[in-house]
Parts: C-alpha cells; structure tokens; sequence
C-alpha cells in the first residue's frame, strides 16, 4: 500500500503526461519493491519556480523535483530500495527532462502499526491474514 507523492517545480503537468506518469511510477514500485498495484497511490503536484529553491536560488532553467515513497518498515531490503531510488531518478528525469542535480527520491518506512488504509493498520491487516 505504497503512497508516492511527487512534486516539481514548473508549470503543471498535461492530464495525459500525469496519466502516463502515475502508471509508470505504479509499475516500478511494482517491480522493484514489489508491492500492490491496486492499493497504489501517486499524487503528483507542480509548484511555481519561484516557490522552489536549490542553495537559496529559485529553479530558473531545469526542473527540480522531489519524490517521497511511504511503505511499510521492514518491507523491503536497502538492495531493493538502492535500486528503488535508482530507477526513479532515471524515470522522473525521463519524464520531465532535464533536473537539477539537487532532486530528490526519498523513501520513508511506517511502522506497520502507524498507518493503514481503508480504516486499518497494516499491522491489523497482517494479524487478520494470518487469522484466516
């Protein structure tokens, strides 16, 4: 049950670069991290150049962008989360173009006992799967 929220600097994203955007991004957390289409989200948000800054400077030529993955802790090794930021900075670049060096892919493990969805930690999720 991964959250993906990606934001950048520059004008918004077209409805079709957003579409292609969040179904790459679900496919390689698929892939690498293994983890479940169907309870994948991926929030993407633009932000004004002059609202983004790298070293007190705001963005003026390249795009930067800051992508941060929500999973649960203890989920995946640091080889698969290694690869993780890899693939992600080549795809965010891909899609956007060209980033300043000081983009970022970052990766921040729950507790399973810190959230959840539908109403349910992961932790209850993981006491009722091994119930049945």
């Amino acid at each position: 049950m991964p959250v993906i929220k990606i934001q950048h600097s520059g004008e918004p994203l077209s409805k079709d670069t957003c579409t292609v955007l969040q179904r790459q991004v679900t496919g390689l957390i698929n892939r690498v991290l293994g983890k479940a289409v169907p309870v994948t989200a991926v929030l993407i948000n633009s932000l004004p150049d002059q609202q983004w800054s790298v070293g007190g400077d705001a963005i003026a030529h390249h795009q930067s962008v800051l992508m941060e993955i929500y999973i649960t802790s203890g989920t995946n090794s640091e080889d698969e989360k290694r690869q993780m930021v890899s693939e992600a900075y080549s795809l965010l670049e891909a899609s956007l173009g060209a980033l300043v060096e000081a983009s970022y892919v970052v990766i921040q493990e729950l507790a399973p006992s810190d959230w959840g969805y539908g109403g349910v930690t992961q932790d209850e999720r993981r006491r009722i799967k091994a119930q049945t």
